[in-house]
């Protein structure tokens, strides 16, 4: 009875170890990028749009575009799109080698120059 039980729970956790690939990892090399940059400043992330949007530059290389939101569920909310760019080296973790916030003009404020 008990061997049934364990060769089940092997072969989920066998299947758990496999479950980061190189997308993945990119993905949580940039959200680790974008909140060291940020610090503070809340904002969200969605990691399986951006697993989903990673895209393999050269074989060391993979680009992700995805986009950031701002102050979520608050009357400030706004989103962005943002690039990011992580190289895999042999024996070394993940490195963010570009990161790049794409603002839009639609989303700067108005200044009215006279007064």
């Amino acid at each position: 009875m008990r061997v049934k039980l364990l060769l089940p729970a092997a072969c989920l956790l066998l299947m758990a170890g496999c479950g980061t690939n190189r997308n993945d990892s990119a993905a949580q090399a940039c959200s680790a990028a974008i909140a060291g940059k940020l610090g503070s400043k809340t904002f969200s992330l969605d990691r399986g749009d951006m697993s989903a949007h990673a895209k393999g530059e050269t074989a060391d290389v993979v680009a992700i575009a995805s986009t950031i939101t701002f102050d979520k569920g608050l009357s400030t909310e706004y989103r962005q799109t943002f690039d990011c760019r992580v190289r895999f080296e042999n024996g070394k973790p993940p490195d963010v080698i570009g990161m790049q916030f794409n603002w839009s003009k639609d989303d700067l404020k108005k200044v009215n120059p006279g007064g």
